[in-house]
């Protein structure tokens, strides 16, 4: 593909991985005349079971080089739905099809500490950091980085995974014992009074998108409830946003759409925390609130399609809903389902666990803070229904 030719519709989208992100890029991607072949080890993933065509076989290093050949040579263009495949495999990709987001964009963004150093070296602020490969550079962390901090894997980490805060000095042997067997990056714990993120597109054209700015909560580092319009104290930050979401995207040659999450400090400053080199789960609401999703955002970029603006049609929040829900039985979708403006997506996993993103629930709204209450009231409803069900 050249920095001029659109990719048509009735092309092959390849996708590496076969998670949620990757059956709504497959539903936008069909929708708009596109054919999706998926390459995920799972038979039953999600987005093979709305996928064109579905090639068995690891995306870790375990990978079969032949099948990732016969995939690859299927698309006319590969792209990915989560950044835990392996470097090589995208690589490999690579040789038979155009990848978009580059490989070096997803070694880049599966570790910790060049994510954060690629971000310094763009101009842009980020929570004050250390290596730390030792003992010794732990201790020295604490030191100059003060207390509370937090040790985070260098690699392997998301939802929370792989990091431990720690709050006092005395803590360190206890958490070096949690981590301590691997590279790690140590961050200053910043006081921070929200936490938003923003989706980027860009094309081979050099055309770029920003959606506004989203808010998000988290539960048990887990994302909870996303709302857009931002609350109205976080409105003058929307360029400052855009400003950092393409000025990396430039810096890092993105063809694509990825994700910048950001923690706003206690004076009102954004501290890039992580980017994600795919559509993100703050973005579900863009389905229904915007005339065009991130996931139709991210199929126009990695075909060159000219990127319309994402207007949004009206105010929404978006619920994760957790394995928990499915604790006393599969719940009953009624109280979602009665409303015309709340819009249940289930991902089709079969095996429900507590904190696995088994689907979203949208609720449009006047306002997106009465969307989020609205979107938490009819989430609990869901959950006192199973309850009483079970008694």
């Amino acid at each position: 593909m050249n920095d001029r030719r659109m990719l048509p519709p009735g092309s092959w989208i390849g996708i590496l991985g076969g998670g949620q992100l990757g059956r709504m890029i497959t539903h936008a991607a069909q929708r708009m005349g596109y054919h999706v072949i998926i390459l995920d080890p799972e038979e039953d993933c999600p987005a093979a079971q709305a996928a064109d065509r579905h090639v068995v076989c690891p995306t870790d290093d375990s990978a079969d080089d032949d099948l990732i050949e016969s995939f690859a040579r299927r698309c006319d263009v590969v792209t990915l739905e989560f950044e835990n495949v392996a470097v090589d495999v995208a690589r490999k990709a690579g040789r038979f099809a155009p990848i978009h987001p580059r490989p070096e964009i997803l070694e880049t963004c599966q570790d910790r500490l060049r994510e954060k150093n690629n971000v310094r070296a763009a101009g842009f602020a980020t929570a004050p950091f250390r290596s730390v490969t030792s003992w010794e550079e732990c201790q020295q962390a604490g030191e100059e980085l003060g207390f509370p901090l937090v040790l985070k894997t260098v690699r392997s980490g998301y939802d929370g995974k792989g990091q431990v805060t720690v709050r006092a000095a005395e803590q360190l042997d206890a958490a070096w014992a949690a981590v301590g067997d691997q590279p790690l990056i140590a961050e200053k714990w910043i006081p921070f009074t929200a936490e938003v993120s923003m989706l980027v597109a860009r094309n081979l054209r050099g055309q770029i998108q920003t959606f506004p700015l989203l808010e998000n909560e988290h539960a048990n580092h887990i994302l909870d409830v996303t709302r857009c319009p931002v609350s109205a104290d976080l409105r003058d930050l929307e360029e400052e946003a855009r400003r950092i979401c393409t000025g990396l995207a430039e810096e890092m040659g993105l063809i694509g759409l990825m994700c910048v999450e950001m923690f706003v400090d206690n004076d009102g400053h954004l501290l890039v925390n992580e980017i994600a080199p795919r559509p993100h789960n703050s973005g579900h609401l863009t389905i229904e609130a915007f005339q065009c999703s991130q996931f139709e955002m991210a199929v126009r970029a990695v075909c060159n399609l000219p990127l319309v603006k994402p207007e949004q049609w009206t105010p929404a929040a978006m619920a994760n809903l957790l394995g928990d829900l499915w604790d006393n039985g599969p719940p009953d979708w009624e109280a979602i389902l009665a409303h015309a403006n709340v819009h249940l997506h289930l991902y089709g996993k079969a095996e429900p666990r507590p904190g696995r993103k088994m689907g979203h629930v949208t609720v449009l709204d006047a306002t997106s803070s009465e969307a989020a209450i609205t979107a938490r009231e009819l989430r609990e409803a869901v959950m006192v229904q199973v309850e009483e069900h079970a008694s």
